[in-house]
């Protein structure tokens, strides 16, 4: 069981939830709790979390190394990874300001965890 994280605003919100009970909602959910955390803010889990901000802006990496990343963080830290297929796909392109990196990440040929930053 993981607790229900949504909020307001975001795609398929409900706000009776308080956990999701299927296997895919749950791995959904621990897909982005990585992907929005950053590395030494969870206690006890230095190396948890993508950190992307630093990632894609401070060290400069390139698609395949940002792949490589998320997918160790996807094998390390999410067990359900293993039941269903999880497939990541990293694209950058030129922005006014910054380049953008957009991140698909497809479970069970089905669901979508899509980030854009910016």
């Amino acid at each position: 069981m993981e607790l229900y994280i949504r909020t307001l605003g975001d795609p398929n919100y409900n706000g009776k939830n308080i956990h999701i009970e299927n296997e895919v909602g749950q791995l959904l959910t621990q897909i982005e709790t990585i992907l929005f955390t950053n590395k030494r803010e969870v206690m006890g889990a230095p190396n948890f979390g993508a950190s992307l901000e630093d990632l894609i802006y401070d060290f400069h990496y390139n698609e395949y190394e940002l792949k490589r990343v998320i997918n160790e963080q996807i094998e390390d830290y999410c067990p359900l990874a293993e039941k269903y297929k999880v497939e990541v796909d990293v694209i950058f392109t030129r922005g006014e300001v910054r380049d953008i990196a957009q991140l698909n990440i497809t479970v069970d040929t089905q669901y979508l965890v899509g980030v854009t930053i910016q």
